[in-house]
């Protein structure tokens, strides 16, 4: 099942989000770029300078506080495969590890109607 990541109504890309955890809240998976996605990759590319892939880096705190500001302050959106906005979700996408150049997107929510939803379809 896709769903959207969108910025006002825009879409930014899509993910299957195959891999769901309801105990911690997040579900993740490979994040499939729309046109929309240039609007936001500056932001997330933020992340990935703050947070470095590389071993014994240290996290920068000052760009992890503007990451997390910037993408705040985007009001991204994620819509379900119905085309319903799922509530109380955090959006984040990330190159995954490795410097494969994937993408994965990782969101944290809260709503328990999503988390019933997929419990459903046996996730």
């Amino acid at each position: 099942m896709k769903y959207t990541v969108q910025l006002h109504g825009v879409p930014v890309g899509r993910s299957d989000l195959e891999r769901c955890d309801p105990q911690t809240g997040f579900a993740r998976g490979a994040f499939n770029p729309a046109t929309g996605y240039q609007l936001v990759q500056d932001v997330f590319r933020l992340y990935s300078e703050a947070v470095p892939d590389t071993p014994g880096r240290v996290a920068d705190p000052e760009k992890l506080q503007r990451y997390y500001k910037a993408r705040d302050a985007l009001g991204l959106n994620l819509v379900g495969p119905d085309g319903e906005p799922v509530t109380g979700a955090t959006v984040h996408v990330y190159e995954q590890p490795g410097g494969g150049g994937g993408l994965e997107l990782e969101v944290h929510i809260v709503d328990p109607a999503f988390w019933n939803a997929r419990q459903g379809e046996g996730r």
